[in-house]
């Protein structure tokens, strides 16, 4: 949400070389990108038809978004969020 279209279209276009990549605006009213996350997921869970449930999991510096992100995809807070490290410490469960 703080880049340029233009300046995230190039990003996009270079860590795609690299790895699957999608652009992703965490926002419970106006997310952008959460079809894509979404069917992303549901084909990988499709590659792995044999388990009953997948388990995903978020990683990264503090104050990236992480908890946004799951906010996002469940359209309610279910993590804490804060704009100072350590909200969140501890593994959490969503389901």
């Amino acid at each position: 949400d703080l880049l340029p279209t233009k300046v995230t279209a190039r990003w996009i276009k270079v860590l795609s070389k690299e790895a699957p990549t999608i652009a992703f605006h965490a926002s419970i009213t106006n997310p952008f990108g959460k079809g894509t996350f979404i069917s992303l997921l549901r084909q990988f869970a499709k590659l792995h038809s044999d388990k009953k449930a997948i388990s995903v999991g978020f990683l990264g510096y503090p104050n990236v978004g992480k908890s946004s992100i799951i906010n996002t995809l469940r359209k309610k807070k279910v993590c804490s969020v804060a704009p100072v490290p350590g909200e969140t410490k501890v593994w959490q469960y969503i389901t």
